[in-house]
């Protein structure tokens, strides 16, 4: 009866230890995910960051290059030589 009794206490334990490994191998597997993810975003923001850090040198480039503005409809004062139509006949029709 003593060695029964003893085997299934063994065996207990057996089981106890082995479901606290289990469950420390799983928080260890969990707490892997979390830092691999929070690596991974931590990179994604390195290149959202870069990309936009180019983009801003890209769009100063582009101001010192087209720093004087140039308006796209001509003042008055320059449009009044400027003939929008033809007066004279532009069709001859064939039937007068």
């Amino acid at each position: 009866a003593c060695t029964a009794a003893a085997a299934s206490a063994a065996a207990r334990r057996t089981a106890a230890t082995a479901a606290t490994e289990a469950a420390a191998t799983t928080a260890a597997e969990a707490a892997t995910a979390i830092a691999a993810e929070a690596i991974t975003a931590t990179a994604a923001a390195e290149t959202v960051i870069a990309a936009a850090e180019a983009i801003a040198t890209a769009h100063e480039g582009i101001e010192t290059v087209f720093s004087e503005t140039v308006p796209f409809v001509a003042s008055p004062a320059a449009t009044t030589s400027i003939k929008t139509h033809k007066l004279g006949i532009t069709f001859n029709s064939p039937h007068t």
